[in-house]
């Protein structure tokens, strides 16, 4: 294994286990408020880029106490609903409740929020390991 994969197998796992007490409501309240993108990490078979560089296609994303997540970019917004099945799930769906996206929580604090999100394989095949994880600081 990679010192890079290393790395991020052991952050993954520390933070779970320093999640299993902490119940869902509490992570309900520190999730609500206006999140900013930081950064985003693609993971593809072995290769990583992080894209650091903020622009205005990347969105900002405000989690309301009543479970509405309003995404905004540049002049537009979406509206989903969203709900965190368990402290380490965060889902999103839409006005109907059918599921539109599903992430990990990899870490969730008053400041900081890192989500990660499986991604489909670009190629046939097995042991294909694709995934995203995106980093946010909560909006003052």
């Amino acid at each position: 294994m990679t010192r890079s994969k290393t790395l991020l197998a052991t952050i993954i796992a520390a933070t779970a286990l320093m999640r299993c007490n902490v119940p869902v409501y509490m992570q309900e309240r520190q999730l609500e408020g206006e999140w900013r993108t930081d950064s985003i990490r693609n993971f593809v078979n072995g290769f990583s880029f992080t894209n650091s560089t903020f622009d205005e296609h990347w969105s900002t994303f405000e989690y309301t106490a009543d479970g509405i997540l309003i995404e905004r970019k540049k002049d537009k917004s979406k509206k989903y609903r969203y709900s965190l099945p368990s402290a380490d799930s965060l889902v999103y769906a839409d006005s109907s409740g059918l599921r539109l996206s599903g992430f990990e929580i990899i870490k969730l604090s008053d400041k900081q929020l890192v989500l990660k999100k499986a991604q489909k394989p670009y190629l046939p095949g097995k042991n294909q390991e694709l995934f995203e994880i995106r980093f946010f600081s909560k909006a003052e």
